[in-house]
């Protein structure tokens, strides 16, 4: 069982924004959460399910959970509440980037999309993507076109992500010029934002180089 630090001495930091950290923090936000924003619950599902995910996955399971996460993203970047006092709920967004590149990375391996294998972070949990076959519509795809779908498909979830890591960066500036409550939470994520964007749009560069080779 993982040991949580005391929440209301510890102090936010890159380094103490482990999952376990932010579940925890998202329990005990969900615990007060007001009626009108539930996000924190939300958000706390979402954290919960792709922790779920077996080791051995489908590119179904992968594209329908960074769905999810997109969906759950956009609901809190709205939500008046969460931008008007910023705290752990949107600290999801990095985290859920990240582990969601791990199972882009295993769908590249499995339907070779991108023949790199050491794109993102070594610390992020390994997974395997099992290989099936493809339909579009009525019709079986041939290796080839299966690999032009599924580069199609991961570079538009991809783009998902990336849309909501630079809707939480724009919103932490905002408020880092402002000075509104929960500033000082949204600069310490921002160092952890910025390296999600990066690690999207090197993955997004690496799979549209090899196309066609």
């Amino acid at each position: 069982m993982p040991t949580y630090p005391n929440f209301s001495t510890a102090k936010l930091s890159t380094n103490s924004l482990s999952l376990d950290r932010i579940i925890y923090c998202l329990i005990l936000a969900s615990m007060e959460a007001e009626a009108g924003c539930q996000c924190s619950i939300g958000a706390l599902q979402v954290m919960n399910e792709i922790r779920s995910v077996p080791t051995v996955v489908e590119l179904e399971t992968i594209l329908g959970l960074v769905d999810r996460i997109h969906i759950q993203g956009q609901a809190m970047l709205k939500c008046k509440e969460c931008r008007a006092n910023p705290g752990s709920t949107l600290l999801t967004l990095p985290a859920l980037a990240d582990q969601s590149l791990a199972l882009f990375e295993a769908a590249c391996l499995a339907y070779n999309v991108t023949r790199k294998d050491a794109l993102f972070d070594p610390s992020l949990p390994q997974f395997l993507c099992i290989r099936s076959k493809m339909q579009l519509g009525q019709m079986d795809l041939d290796d080839d076109e299966t690999v032009v779908l599924v580069r199609m498909l991961l570079g538009k979830n991809s783009m998902k992500l990336l849309e909501l890591l630079k809707g939480l960066r724009s919103l932490a500036k905002d408020c880092g010029q402002s000075h509104r409550a929960g500033a000082a939470t949204l600069r310490a994520c921002e160092s952890s934002v910025e390296p999600s964007i990066h690690r999207l749009a090197v993955f997004m560069e690496q799979i549209e180089a090899e196309t066609g080779s």
